[in-house]
């Protein structure tokens, strides 16, 4: 299974929410390997992985290295590391014909090796974006409940009907969730109902799982370390592991946990 977390919008906690699945799949037992596509490399420095002559991502992408050699483990998990050389990207990669299935061909020696893997992907619509959706069977939507979550619910949306319709037409949106949750918040009251109602509209699946806010979540990324090492029974790490079950990727416990 392949998984690409989607937000052409930043700030919406996509990267926390691939680190924490890939985390929660690996605490269940599985193998699960996290894909750095951002520049940025945020979720190589909460998993503590260098940028070193490999050039992580950007070597993937480009097919001068090997997934297998690329592949780091961290503390934190199994993970291919971003590169700054990603930036650069989208006009290298501009007069190359089917540059959009570049990562798909270079992740596939790799799949068998892994129950789940997991793409962080930069905000806006990009190449890195198109790449990873183009690969994925599933993308995940991360909303917050803010005045611009409708904006970016029918941004990235359209960019992945784009995608179906061009380069993956077995692409399956899993689930919207909503994270950063706070229920007393005025704009969680506010927007919540909104964003429910547009996906309905929409024909998206909205996740009954809302991932809470959490100290121990940014804890656990200063720390480098699991979020399930470091606390699993916080409620991020609680909910991350119920938005797992309820979208299939674990098999649901026993105990059903009331969230939000």
């Amino acid at each position: 299974m392949i998984v690409t977390i989607a937000a052409q919008k930043g700030g919406v906690s996509k990267t926390s929410t691939a680190a924490a699945i890939t985390q929660a799949l690996t605490y269940k037992g599985k193998s699960a390997l996290l894909i750095d596509l951002d520049a940025q490399r945020s979720a190589s420095l909460i998993y503590g992985a260098e940028e070193d002559e490999t050039g992580g991502t950007y070597s993937l992408i480009m097919g001068t290295a090997q997934a297998e050699d690329l592949i780091q483990e961290t503390p934190a998990g199994s993970i291919i590391p971003g590169s700054k050389d990603l930036e650069g990207l989208d006009v290298e990669l501009s007069a190359k014909p089917g540059r959009d299935f570049f990562l798909k061909g270079a992740i596939e020696p790799i799949k068998e090796r892994f129950d789940c893997i997991v793409c962080d992907t930069p905000p806006g619509k990009g190449t890195a974006l198109v790449q990873a959706l183009t690969a994925a069977d599933i993308a995940i939507i991360p909303l917050l409940c803010d005045p611009q979550a409708l904006q970016g619910l029918h941004q990235v949306t359209k960019t992945i009907e784009e995608v179906k319709k061009y380069c993956n037409p077995s692409l399956q949106i899993a689930a919207v969730v909503l994270t950063q949750y706070d229920k007393r918040a005025i704009l969680t009251r506010q927007y919540e109902d909104l964003i429910k109602e547009q996906c309905r509209e929409m024909g998206l699946p909205f996740a009954e799982t809302k991932i809470r806010r959490g100290i121990a979540l940014q804890e656990a990324q200063a720390s480098r370390e699991s979020l399930y090492s470091y606390n699993a029974k916080c409620n991020p790490a609680a909910d991350y592991m119920a938005f797992c079950e309820e979208i299939g990727l674990l098999k649901p416990g026993k105990e059903k946990r009331k969230n939000g």
